[in-house]
């Protein structure tokens, strides 16, 4: 009897086939991350920020860069990159591609400022705070009283 296809799997063989993926994945993401920092090595760290290494495949290397001009200064340094990445644990890299990617670089400015947190540094100044005090003197109810919290911040900040 043939063994139909589309019969309900369990979930022990579906999460062996998914586990082998993603211990592939992470295995390949742990790879990248470490040649990531042989790459910051090679071009220092101010370089290193402004690209990524995107991928390594038979024994090429590919680098993102943020710009064109990132791209082009790498690419004056292909070679010496190269040496220094043969010399530091890849001794089988034959050819370093490098690509301009700007949405990369876009991705990681705005995964940087969802990280940092939000600074108010705008500051109320006391001869503010009176100018909105006496604007509320003759401003009707509703006004008033929101001008007065609003000058009452400047009291806050200090």
């Amino acid at each position: 009897m043939a063994k139909d296809r589309y019969a309900p799997k369990t979930l022990d063989d579906l999460m062996a086939n998914m586990s082998s993926r993603m211990s592939s994945y992470v295995g390949k993401s742990q790879q990248l991350n470490q040649h990531q920092e042989l790459l910051t090595q090679c071009v220092g760290a101010t370089m290193a920020q402004k690209c990524r290494i995107s991928n390594y495949r038979d024994s090429i290397l590919v680098i993102e860069a943020e710009s064109a001009a990132v791209a082009m200064r790498l690419n004056y340094m292909k070679m010496s990159i190269l040496s220094d990445l043969r010399k530091n644990g890849l001794a089988d890299l034959c050819q370093i591609k490098i690509q301009t990617s700007p949405r990369a670089a876009a991705d990681q400015q705005a995964q940087k400022k969802r990280s940092e947190p939000i600074h108010n540094s705008r500051i109320l100044s006391q001869q503010t705070a009176d100018a909105l005090l006496e604007v509320a003197e003759h401003a009707p109810a509703s006004l008033k009283t929101k001008l007065e919290k609003l000058a009452a911040l400047s009291k806050k900040n200090k």
